[in-house]
């Protein structure tokens, strides 16, 4: 018995036109949210909001960035935007890595404290990790 495998199972189905069922509820959202700013705003003060929001629902609905929907680009953006940039390892033990987020350790200075290496230090720490090394692949 032969069975016709699926193909493109990831696409989703349009429903209206060249709109899928996501993308129509976009659409109504912010064209609904565009009809009330009409009629409830003086004609000058409704363009001023109904502009940003028609193009935000036309970039929702029809632009894509580097092939993905631009609702997870915007979704990508604000997580970018919202997390801190730096982080700051404050040493412990050798088996304890404690990594705090920048912000949390610049509040409380006593936290860390910062170190000069000299180059004998980290020899000593590169024969360390060498031997260490040496240990685990003998094993």
């Amino acid at each position: 018995m032969r069975f016709k495998v699926p193909q493109n199972i990831d696409i989703q189905d349009k429903i209206l036109g060249p709109l899928t069922m996501l993308q129509f509820i976009y659409a109504v959202i912010g064209f609904g949210i565009c009809y009330i700013a009409s009629n409830a705003l003086p004609t000058p003060l409704s363009y001023v909001v109904i502009a940003p929001v028609a193009l935000f629902v036309f970039c929702l609905d029809f632009i894509k960035v580097n092939e993905r929907p631009f609702s997870d680009f915007m979704k990508s953006a604000i997580i970018f935007m919202t997390s801190p940039r730096q982080r700051l390892w404050v040493g412990g033990d050798d088996s304890d890595f404690n990594i705090e987020i920048y912000h949390a350790a610049k509040q409380d200075k006593n936290n860390f404290q910062i170190k000069t290496i000299d180059e004998e230090e980290i020899k000593k720490m590169a024969k360390s990790l060498d031997t260490a090394d040496n240990k685990l692949i003998k094993k």
